[in-house]
């Protein structure tokens, strides 16, 4: 009997909860607001970009040249088409310095030194004649020891002799670009430091990883005709510190070097967005340092990196000092929530 008189009273209190009633007794309940309504209206802000296309003020670029027996034709290549590498530098106000080694270092004259050539040890801009000064440096003759040890001749010639036989070379403030070229693979073993301990050295060299590479001219694993063997001691270094590798038998020096120039000039083809965009609303533009303006469209000119954030040209490179300014919607599901920085590549430093 007790069970059938309390119900109705709680069915009368369920009702004046869900109705949010004022009863006669002056018993009120408040209607609960449990949250937003879904979905909710999102906004849809818009992002501008605007970043500077800058440069490395200074860097040390060093060749370590293979100078054995069949290395005449290399060289030569080499020494041809340097121009090609040296246009990105002249008239661009870069400080610069280009030396060039042997991998002989069973010779104590080469043994990491600079060549000197009409008493200068490597070219900067005030060399005259640069062209045919690196021609005659990189021109060593092919009478080097046979067993030849790029990677050792590389650390000897910035680290252990840097305040002696190569005082000057090497620059604190300046990046460091090194590139092989030998149709051998590198036999420097763990002197004077491991190939490890050598990847350690360049990728702690500078405060950026973008002031520093090793660059691989060398044997392919795929192999190359009339060669040595493949030179996977200095491809598996560039692969761990970033750089360019070239098949040393390609007959196309010209755009290795052209490549090997806009590496070390520091100048860059990507741009970091500071949010994420709706990929389909950017809009890229690059506003020359003399004022003029260029658009350029998805695809043609410039892809988009979701892993990245990114957008890159595909062959345009905005010049010193050019403002790439790229406009987008946010996402908004991740507005505010990530930040990717402006115009710097996070693993780039």
């Amino acid at each position: 009997m007790a069970r059938s008189r309390l119900l109705p009273v709680a069915w009368t209190v369920l009702a004046m909860m869900g109705l949010g009633c004022h009863s006669d007794g002056g018993i009120s309940i408040p209607i609960v607001d449990y949250g937003l309504p879904n979905p909710q209206n999102f906004s849809t802000p818009f992002q501008e970009d605007r970043l500077l296309q800058t440069t490395t003020p200074s860097m040390d670029v060093l060749f370590v040249v293979d100078n054995s027996c069949s290395m005449s034709e290399e060289q030569a290549s080499l020494g041809t088409n340097f121009p090609a590498m040296l246009d990105w530098f002249l008239g661009s106000g870069l400080d610069y310095h280009i030396g060039v080694v042997s991998t002989d270092m069973n010779d104590p004259l080469q043994a990491g030194r600079l060549r000197k050539v009409s008493g200068a040890r490597w070219v900067d801009p005030s060399t005259k004649n640069p062209e045919s000064v690196f021609n005659s440096m990189v021109q060593m003759g092919t009478t080097g020891f046979w067993d030849e040890k790029g990677r050792a001749a590389a650390y000897t010639a910035i680290d252990l002799l840097a305040d002696s036989d190569n005082s000057g070379f090497v620059r604190p403030d300046a990046g460091m670009h090194i590139t092989v070229v030998s149709d051998e693979n590198d036999s420097s073993g763990d002197a004077p430091i491991s190939r490890d301990e050598f990847i350690d050295f360049l990728s702690n060299f500078r405060w950026s990883e973008r002031l520093v590479s090793f660059s691989s001219i060398v044997g392919p694993v795929t192999g190359c005709p009339y060669i040595g063997s493949p030179g996977t001691e200095y491809l598996d270094v560039t692969a761990a510190v970033g750089g360019i590798t070239w098949p040393i038998c390609s007959d196309d020096w010209t755009s290795v070097l052209d490549q090997l120039g806009f590496i070390a000039t520091g100048l860059t083809r990507e741009f970091y967005l500071s949010k994420r965009p709706v990929v389909d609303t950017i809009e890229v533009r690059v506003i020359a340092p003399d004022g003029t303006s260029f658009e350029f469209q998805p695809d043609t000119d410039w892809t988009y990196s979701g892993i990245r954030n990114s957008i890159e040209f595909v062959q345009y490179v905005p010049d010193p000092l050019a403002v790439v300014d790229i406009k987008y919607q946010v996402l908004s599901s991740l507005d505010g929530l990530e930040d990717f920085g402006s115009g710097t590549a996070p693993t780039q430093q």
